[in-house]
């Protein structure tokens, strides 16, 4: 017997709802194209809320159509000006309550959690690794999630890439011999309107430095033995929600309360590893960097909460990762030692739900962020001139293990002390922005580029030598020259020194190597105008 009209129209209700993720993916999508100033991105709006505004009202969903049609009716009635903060926000707002009104419906029909239709609607992915089974294993389990997938060889450069062809997901591939992941992901964390979604690391030789990782903007570190199981689980929830989840290491001892945690948890789309004792959290804490360690005073072995968490506040990596205890001691004393230990909130047994999901959730995000701070320039997105020193560090190591070599520049803005005299601070800033985006489009994606301080800016050019870094500062200047700041009605000429030093030809430590470069730097400003020098002090080039 065939089912009844009502039961049909319902089953179209619930294919239309589970369709939600992609189509607001798009419309995301479109926003960030919009905010770009690419030109077919209105269109593609309002063509998009017009789809919306008629299928909403035809699957019984009203809110839908009216949320749609009002935001159809705004664009058309906009002049189609470059695209305002105001205008962006606005039209994010309406994805955000066409998002609610999604998840209303979706309680309405009974959907199941998981989308069911992803690629259709876009969802793209880019592997960049060597070709063999590790790339085929990768691309198979994004292909089984829904992702369109391309590959990448090489570097995968960010800069010449539309925001509308962005990757949602990058999955970069460690391996020595080929690509350098660290730079590979700073490339792409660094790249504006088309940094992905979510940048993940495949490590097959499990030896992933997890401060560099953070530094370079890597959200999710995999060994391969979990790729089966935790790529597809992270790519359908990236697809869901659109933002890197959440994840938070639990360390609880009663499985019970455990299994309840991980499931109200993973409903709020957090992702949550755990385990039962100190030591193998240490174990596990040595793999990966969550967002935040979820964990009950009592556990069992010599280790206890308060203990673990001692340990973790003395280890530099883990020194911003937010702590947060459950315990069924709730005196003041008891407080107060969890806190001198390391903790960043105490939850008293039973907890509430609601307040243990906000919790996480909140305080996994702040973490997130906080350490994006720490190790980017708050003015052009930059590494920042401790992270940029680590870095050189790191490729001093790198070098001489591999017996390579490279080059590190030191560039200066021309009388930057003249533009904030005549044009204010906040022009300054603004130029200062301009020159960080010029070296950024400019520069390889393996080069790792960082505002050294005040006006000055600093590249470690990995594989360079001499030659091909007096190309590279040609480069970069020729492109200042050519595209000088517009700030309002203001165009400003920008001008730059450089000092360039290389490795192990002019220095083999960090230190010296950039002291050489500032030396080589000063000599190019005493030149009288914008030069380029090096260190070994043969003439500047002009």
């Amino acid at each position: 017997m065939s089912d009844s009209p009502e039961e049909a129209f319902n089953a179209l209700r619930r294919e239309y709802i589970a369709e939600a993720p992609g189509r607001l993916a798009e419309l995301r999508k479109d926003i960030a194209a919009y905010r770009a100033g690419e030109p077919d991105a209105t269109a593609s709006l309002k063509t998009r809320f017009h789809r919306l505004a008629g299928s909403g009202g035809s699957y019984g969903f009203p809110i839908i159509s009216d949320i749609s049609r009002e935001t159809e009716r705004w664009l058309q009635d906009e002049p189609g000006a470059e695209a305002s903060a105001q205008t962006v926000e606005r039209l994010e707002g309406a994805v955000q309550r066409l998002s609610g009104a999604f998840n209303q419906a979706a309680a309405e029909v009974g959907l199941p959690t998981e989308p069911v239709r992803a690629a259709e609607f876009g969802w793209r992915s880019l592997v960049v690794g060597p070709v063999g089974k590790l790339r085929d294993q990768i691309e198979h389990a994004l292909e089984t999630s829904g992702f369109l997938v391309k590959v990448d060889t090489g570097a995968g450069e960010p800069k010449s890439l539309p925001v509308s062809d962005r990757p949602d997901l990058l999955v970069i591939i460690r391996d020595a011999h080929v690509t350098d992941a660290y730079a590979i992901a700073t490339a792409w964390s660094s790249a504006g309107a088309v940094r992905p979604r979510a940048i993940v690391l495949v490590d097959p030789g499990d030896s992933t430095d997890q401060v560099r990782a953070i530094a370079s903007g890597i959200d999710l570190v995999l060994p391969v033995d979990r790729i089966q199981q935790e790529l597809p689980k992270y790519a359908k929830t990236l697809a869901r929600i659109g933002t890197p989840p959440s994840r938070v290491l639990l360390v609880e001892e009663d499985e019970a309360q455990a299994t309840g945690i991980v499931a109200l948890l993973e409903q709020a789309n957090v992702r949550v590893t755990q385990c039962k004792d100190g030591v193998t959290a240490l174990e596990m804490l040595a793999r990966d960097t969550p967002d935040l360690l979820l964990m009950d005073v009592r556990l069992p072995g010599e280790l206890d909460g308060l203990s673990l968490a001692r340990l973790v506040r003395q280890d530099a990596r883990f020194g911003l990762i937010p702590i947060v205890f459950l315990t069924e001691k709730d005196g003041v004393a008891d407080q107060i030692e969890a806190i001198r230990a390391g903790a960043d909130h105490f939850l008293s047994e039973p907890v509430d739900q609601n307040l243990l999901t906000q919790l996480v959730i909140n305080r996994a995000e702040r973490g997130r962020r906080l350490r994006e701070m720490v190790h980017r320039d708050g003015l052009t997105g930059l590494l920042n001139h401790a992270t940029l020193m680590a870095e050189l560090e790191h490729s001093i190591e790198y070098a001489r293990r591999h017996d390579e070599e490279f080059a590190f520049i030191m560039a200066d803005v021309d009388h930057f002390k003249r533009v904030n005299d005549k044009y204010g601070h906040l022009v300054g800033d603004q130029v200062l922005l301009h020159v960080a985006k010029i070296f950024q489009s400019t520069a390889r994606a393996s080069d790792l580029i960082g505002r050294y301080g005040g006006e000055e800016f600093a590249l470690i050019l990995r594989r360079t030598d001499r030659a091909g870094a007096a190309v590279l500062a040609g480069k970069l200047r020729k492109a200042l020259v050519e595209r000088p700041a517009v700030v309002g009605n203001e165009t400003i000429p920008v001008r730059v020194c450089m000092g360039i030093a290389c490795y192990p030809a002019d220095a083999t430590s960090a230190s010296t190597v950039a002291a050489m470069a500032d030396e080589a730097l000063y000599r190019a400003k005493a030149g009288g105008r914008d030069r380029v020098d090096f260190a070994d002090e043969n003439p500047g080039m002009e």
